[in-house]
């Protein structure tokens, strides 16, 4: 995905991202580096498309968590997120 469009679905990534917003991902951002901490990113979990915040990185994998953590289906439930998963950062909300 060099460049697209997601939905926001759900109150997960509240106050930074709300429920329907559009925002833009790309996965040129990691063309020349790698996903950091607090990047909030887009990734693929059992084919769907999710976006939460990294918080932690450990060997290649991601520990991502919605800002929203009492309402946020993420690491502490998922486990780690493989590199290879990442589509990309998400830039702009449009």
């Amino acid at each position: 995905m060099l460049l697209g469009k997601l939905r926001i679905i759900g109150h997960s990534m509240e106050p930074a991202l709300k429920n329907n917003n559009i925002v833009l991902v790309s996965n040129l951002f990691y063309i020349f580096k790698e996903p950091k901490v607090n990047d909030i990113v887009a990734f693929k979990f059992n084919n769907k498309k999710m976006v939460k915040r990294i918080s932690q990185i450990k060997d290649n994998q991601y520990f991502v968590i919605g800002d929203n953590i009492n309402d946020s289906l993420d690491s502490r439930k998922i486990g780690f997120i493989d590199r290879k998963n990442i589509l990309g950062k998400v830039f702009k909300i449009i």
